[in-house]
């Protein structure tokens, strides 16, 4: 079977025994050693950006720090003394299991990244850690809005199909617009993520309903996933999918529909796993 990277994180850390946040105990650390800098998914929190695995809190994760790293590598957050954005981002992007390291990628670049600091955090990697960071760049879109939506893409991706279009635009009568979180304009098929916490109240759901059924009325295929779908059963929906486009004129050849089959039984496989 095709081998497919760890995908998510498996288990849990052991709690924090202060049950305080992580931006609490990482000041607690730097104060008791002044050489420590904040790394991985402390550093990531404390500049703004929350790429915890999904479940967990800021109390429920260890605080990631490193000692004496070159001045050129860090910066002060709020006072903290964390790595800077561009390292912060390759060091997600090399180490975090790969639906969460593209979700995280995401955020950071959809946020602003400067593509020389980039390049320079990219020069300090080698082996696999490089390998691992430019797999994720290269599965990454600043046009995802959340999570959910990056980890959709990418296991659609992994499973070898064509790349939809993150935030598709699909004009309406009357001139206005609808937008899929993901989409195939060619073949009229769209993905959406309904996210219970995307939603607050009654007219939120009503829109989206409203919506779906708008786009549906102008031809389209719409598949609308659910964290359980995306999380726990990707095999169903991903086969699902391939049935839609192939209904709607995408035309593969025997190899690549064999390709894709065995793509997704490892997709499948590797959420098993996790």
């Amino acid at each position: 079977m095709l081998q497919i990277p760890v995908y998510r994180t498996a288990t849990a850390p052991a709690p924090a025994t202060t049950g305080t946040g992580l931006r609490e105990r990482f000041e607690a650390a730097f104060e008791s050693d002044f050489s420590a800098v904040a790394t991985g998914r402390t550093a990531a929190w404390i500049h703004g950006f929350d790429v915890l695995p999904p479940g967990l809190g800021e109390r429920e994760w260890p605080v990631e720090c490193a000692f004496d790293l070159p001045e050129s590598e860090t910066t002060v957050v709020d006072g903290l003394p964390v790595t800077q954005r561009c390292r912060t981002l390759v060091d997600c992007a090399a180490e975090l299991p790969r639906l969460e390291a593209v979700a995280a990628a995401d955020r950071f670049l959809r946020a602003g990244i400067d593509s020389h600091g980039l390049a320079s955090a990219l020069e300090r990697l080698h082996g696999d850690r490089l390998r691992r960071a430019n797999a994720t760049l290269l599965a990454a879109d600043p046009r995802a809005e959340s999570p959910m939506e990056s980890w959709t893409r990418c296991l659609i991706a992994d499973a070898g199909f064509p790349a939809p279009t993150p935030q598709l635009r699909v004009r309406t009568p009357g001139g206005r617009s609808a937008f899929l979180d993901l989409g195939w304009q060619e073949w009229k098929v769209g993905v959406e993520y309904d996210g219970m916490a995307a939603h607050v109240g009654l007219a939120a759901a009503t829109s989206d309903r409203r919506r779906h059924r708008t786009l549906r009325g102008l031809g389209w295929e719409v598949m609308v996933l659910t964290a359980a779908d995306v999380m726990e059963r990707p095999r169903s929906w991903l086969i699902g999918l391939r049935e839609a486009l192939l209904a709607r004129g995408w035309g593969p050849d025997l190899s690549a529909l064999h390709d894709i089959g065995a793509r997704i039984d490892a997709v499948d496989s590797a959420m098993s796993r996790a």
